[in-house]
């Protein structure tokens, strides 16, 4: 372990319920310290390394819309992560619910500026912006009955101006990003488009293409295929139309900063007036 955190001895928590899995990781409903709190155990013979780079950027990050690290522990060779709780579970769970919870145009602005606001901190780091290379509904949290959303899973954060290496998810990758060139924090900005599209339309991005295929998306996203506007005009100022558009441009010199973003969602928000809780 390399990264300067708290080290919490395990017998200070108690795991309870499952309520998550992924490929390499387990999450844990927990106590500690009359706290409910997350507890992501990481499934052993995972690689060090990767470990180790989600623990330097939860560590390194405290924003109110990025989930909170409170530290590490270790038990019979598996490392658990320690992490805020939140209780409306992920963006994408509630957008595809089978009871179909309703929402308005400013719930699902109100979402799409929290996640532009996390990343804006993210890409404002020093000495180099912070990337999360994997911005999407899945990795939102909804908390506060759906009015507060947090960002998650920091495994494939790095802190680097310039990369080649893919990460993330096929279906909201950037084209620069599946064609193995250089990329820099513009990739997040055009995951966030097509973020800010599936809140608005409710509907998987590309969804025209098998996601099974990575090959397909690829060639499609990299050849300009992108989701319809047409399914996110109705109702939606015409403005926030062509954010999306050009966050989503092919030339990431073109896309619009997650700063200028925030800034002009905000005032769209704040103009709207109070949203009401949902969960």
């Amino acid at each position: 372990m390399t990264a300067a955190v708290d080290l919490i001895p395990f017998e200070e928590f108690k795991l309870g319920k499952i309520i998550g899995s992924g490929s390499f990781s387990s999450v844990f409903k927990a106590d500690w310290k009359n706290l409910v709190i997350a507890v992501k155990r990481i499934r052993l013979g995972y690689e060090d390394n990767k470990i180790d780079r989600e623990i330097i950027q939860l560590s390194r990050v405290s924003h109110e819309n990025l989930i909170q690290f409170y530290g590490v522990s270790k038990h019979d060779d598996r490392f658990f992560l320690l992490m805020e709780y939140v209780d409306g579970g992920s963006l994408h769970n509630f957008l595809y619910a089978d009871s179909q919870p309703s929402y308005s145009l400013a719930h699902a602005f109100n979402w799409s500026l929290q996640i532009a606001q996390g990343l804006a901190y993210l890409h404002a780091m020093k000495p180099k912006a912070v990337i999360h290379r994997d911005i999407k509904p899945h990795n939102a949290l909804l908390g506060q009955r759906g009015l507060s959303l947090k960002i998650c899973d920091f495994g494939t954060v790095i802190d680097q101006t310039l990369s080649m290496s893919e990460a993330g998810t096929s279906r909201y990758l950037a084209p620069e990003v599946l064609n193995g060139d250089r990329y820099n924090e513009k990739c997040d900005v055009y995951s966030w488009a097509f973020t800010f599209w599936e809140i608005l339309s409710r509907k998987m991005p590309l969804d025209e293409i098998d996601g099974t295929n990575t090959w397909n998306l690829k060639m499609a996203i990299t050849g300009g295929e992108r989701p319809s506007l047409n399914d996110v005009m109705a109702g939606c100022p015409e403005d926030f139309v062509s954010i999306i558009a050009a966050c989503w441009n092919m030339d990431p010199k073109l896309r619009l900063s997650m700063e200028l973003v925030a800034y002009i969602m905000n005032k769209f928000v704040i103009e709207a007036g109070p949203i009401q809780p949902l969960l």
